[in-house]
C-alpha cells in the first residue's frame, strides 16, 4: 500500500517526536563497559562494576551522593541485571538517568540527560522527497531452521548474534535483490546498505515492515520509510550493522539522510 501524503506526515511526525522524547537518543551522555573493578565514570558519583561473570552490575554510594533507585537513595550497594539486547532505567543523579544494558554478554551503562543543546536545536531530519516507486511488492521465505549470524557493530570492539528469520525477495533497479529479515523492538525488518552510504546517508540504514498475513508470503517494502539507526545522532549507540550480504546493489535515494 502507498502511503497518503497524509499518512506520510504522520509517520515523520511520530518519528521526530520520538527523537526528541526527554531522556531521549538526543540527550545521551555517556557510555562505560563495567569492569570487575570497581571504578568512578567522569562525571558520575559512586563506584560501578560488574561480577567476574558479568551475571549482574553493582554500585556502591552513600547517601550523600544523591544516587536514588525508583526514588529510594542508595546508601551502601545495589544490584541489578539485564537481559542480552536489553536496556532498562536503572539509577537516577538528579535528572540523569542510568540505564543498565547487555551487548555482547557484557554489562554496560548508559547516561541520559534530560536534554541536551542537540535536542534544544532539533528541528527536523532531512529526508529524500517521497517517490511512490519505491515503494515495492516483495515476497518472504522464512528459513527452514534456526540461524545465528555474528555481525559487527558500530562499536568496533563489539559483535553481536542475530537471528534471521527468512529473507525478502524483490525487484529495485530491474535487478532482483535479497535481504535477510530479523525481527526487535519495532517489529520485522532489514538492516541493509546501498550505494548512497556514505555518500548522502549514514553507513547503513534500516527499514521496519509488517509481516505477511496468515499463509501468505506478500509483503510491501516501503523504502521511503527508511531510518538512520540510532548512532547516526549519538556516539553512545550499539546498533548491529547488516547481516553480511544484506545489499541493495543499486541506489535507494529516498528515506533518511545524513544527521551529522
Amino acid at each position: 500500500m502507498i502511503d497518503s501524503p497524509n499518512d506520510f506526515r504522520a509517520f515523520r511526525a511520530r518519528r521526530e517526536a520520538e527523537l526528541i522524547e526527554p531522556h531521549g537518543w538526543l540527550t545521551l551522555r555517556g557510555f562505560h563497559w563495567l569492569t570487575t573493578e570497581p571504578a568512578s565514570p567522569p562525571g558520575l558519583p559512586g563506584r560501578w562494576w560488574a561480577d567476574a561473570s558479568q551475571a549482574e552490575a553493582h554500585v556502591e554510594a552513600s547517601s550523600s551522593e544523591r544516587l536514588t533507585r525508583h526514588g529510594v537513595p542508595i546508601d551502601g550497594t545495589d544490584t541489578f541485571t539485564a537481559p542480552e539486547y536489553g536496556r532498562l532505567r536503572w539509577i537516577d543523579v538528579g535528572d540523569l538517568q542510568v540505564e543498565l544494558l547487555r551487548r555482547g554478554g557484557r554489562l554496560a551503562i548508559r547516561l541520559r540527560a534530560e536534554t541536551s543543546p542537540e535536542r534544544d536545536a532539533f528541528t527536523d531530519v532531512p529526508t529524500f522527497p517521497y517517490d511512490p516507486e519505491w515503494c515495492v511488492a516483495a515476497r518472504f521465505a522464512a528459513y527452514g531452521d534456526e540461524r545465528q549470524v555474528i555481525v559487527d557493530t558500530i562499536r568496533p570492539e563489539l559483535q553481536q548474534v542475530v537471528r534471521p528469520l527468512g529473507e525478502v525477495s524483490f525487484l529495485a533497479g530491474g535487478v532482483r535483490q535479497r535481504l535477510a529479515v530479523t525481527k526487535g523492538k519495532y517489529g520485522w525488518g532489514v538492516e541493509f546498505h546501498d550505494p548512497t552510504n556514505g555518500v548522502s546517508t549514514e553507513r547503513w540504514r534500516q527499514l521496519h515492515f509488517d509481516p505477511p498475513a496468515d499463509g501468505a508470503d506478500a509483503v510491501v517494502l516501503d523504502f521511503n520509510r527508511t531510518l538512520n539507526m540510532w548512532f547516526a545522532f549519538t556516539d553512545h549507540a550499539t546498533c548491529p550493522a547488516p547481516i553480511p550480504g544484506n545489499v541493495v546493489t543499486v541506489p535507494v535515494p529516498v528515506g533518511e539522510l545524513k544527521v551529522r
